[in-house]
C-alpha cells in the first residue's frame, strides 16, 4: 500500500527540457561558444552545474568559469519562464492523491533559486509536504542520495513509497534507494526508460492514476 510519493521536478511537474535546452544555447551562443547539435541531449536530467563545468573545461577556449555562465542562463531563464507549461494531468494526480491520503515530496536536482524562480508562475512548490532540492545532499542523481534523504525527512518507508520519475538518472537514483518507480515518457524513450530498471512507464498522468486504482 502506497503512503508516500516522490516526484521528480523536471520532465514530472513541469515540461522543462526543451526551456532547459532553449537557455543553454542561448548562453554558448551570445558566448560564441561551438557546441555539439546533441550536447543538450546528452545532458538531459543533468545539473546545470555539470553541464556548465564541461562547457568551461572542454568547449570554451577562454575556460571562462561556470558561474558566470550560470548567471547568464538564468537572465535569459527569467525571460521565459512564462512559457513553461506544467505537464498534463499531473494537478489532478496530485489532487487524487492528497485525497488518498498520500503524503508528497519534491525530490529534485534544481537548486532552490531555480524552483523559486518557476514557481513564480507556477505556484507548484508549496503543494508539496516536502521539498528536496540540490543543495540537500553532497550527491546527486543517479547516486541514490537525494532519495534517501527524502525517506529519512519524510520518516517514510521504502516499500510503501513511490517515485515518479522521467529520466535514466532519476530511475537509477529511485532503485537505489530501494523504492519502487514509475516512469513518464515525457523526456526519454521507452527503451531508455526500460534500461533504466523502472518498475512500469506510462506516457501520461491518467494512466498512471488508473494503474493505482487497480
Amino acid at each position: 500500500m502506497i503512503d508516500t510519493i516522490f516526484f521528480d521536478f523536471d520532465g514530472v511537474v513541469i515540461d522543462s527540457e526543451p526551456v532547459h535546452a532553449k537557455t543553454k544555447a542561448m548562453v554558448l551562443d551570445a558566448y560564441n561558444i561551438n557546441y555539439p547539435e546533441d550536447i543538450f541531449d546528452k545532458y538531459k536530467g543533468v545539473p546545470e552545474k555539470d553541464f556548465f563545468i564541461h562547457v568551461s573545461d572542454h568547449l570554451d577556449p577562454k575556460h571562462q568559469s561556470k558561474e558566470l555562465f550560470i548567471e547568464k542562463r538564468h537572465d535569459f531563464l527569467s525571460e521565459i519562464l512564462p512559457e513553461m507549461p506544467v505537464i498534463e494531468g499531473f494537478f489532478e494526480f496530485l489532487d487524487f492523491a492528497k485525497a488518498n491520503g498520500i503524503r508528497t515530496a519534491l525530490v529534485t536536482s534544481a537548486t532552490t533559486r531555480e524552483l523559486k524562480n518557476v514557481d513564480k508562475y507556477l505556484n507548484v512548490i508549496s503543494l508539496f509536504d516536502h521539498v528536496v532540492s540540490a543543495e540537500a545532499t553532497e550527491h546527486h542523481k543517479p547516486h541514490p542520495a537525494p532519495y534517501l534523504k527524502a525517506l529519512e525527512v519524510m520518516k517514510a518507508d521504502s516499500n510503501k513509497t513511490l517515485i515518479i520519475e522521467d529520466s535514466p538518472n532519476g530511475i537509477i537514483s529511485g532503485k537505489k534507494s530501494g523504492c519502487k518507480v514509475f516512469a513518464l515518457t515525457t523526456s526519454f524513450s521507452r527503451e531508455e526508460i526500460v534500461k533504466a530498471g523502472a518498475d512500469e512507464f506510462f506516457d501520461n498522468y491518467e494512466g498512471l492514476r488508473n494503474r493505482m486504482i487497480c
